[in-house]
């Protein structure tokens, strides 16, 4: 991690991004990030369908993307949790 990256580091819960909320975005890494509010704040999640992505910004109040590169190109995030199926993750 850069200097840079690191000085922006807050003293509060992790800033985390989500790519994906179907049955493993959602039901496991979102509802366990959600369920320790003092080390995780769920601040940005992707997904192609535009339901899940109005639910997640009701849900977890946070920005949300159609595009994972999006989410991506943020600096702001501590920690990306990547739930997209299988055939998407990088080799």
């Amino acid at each position: 991690m850069s200097a840079s990256r690191t000085s922006k580091r807050s003293t509060g819960p992790l800033r985390v991004g989500v790519l994906g909320q179907g049955r493993s975005g959602l039901s496991i890494h979102s509802r366990w990030f959600e369920s320790s509010p003092r080390k995780y704040k769920i601040v940005a999640i992707a997904d192609l369908l535009a339901d899940r992505r109005r639910h997640a910004e009701e849900r977890f109040g946070c920005d949300t993307y159609r595009d994972h590169s999006a989410l991506l190109a943020r600096d702001d995030l501590d920690l990306v949790v990547n739930s997209l199926p299988s055939h998407l993750h990088p080799p």
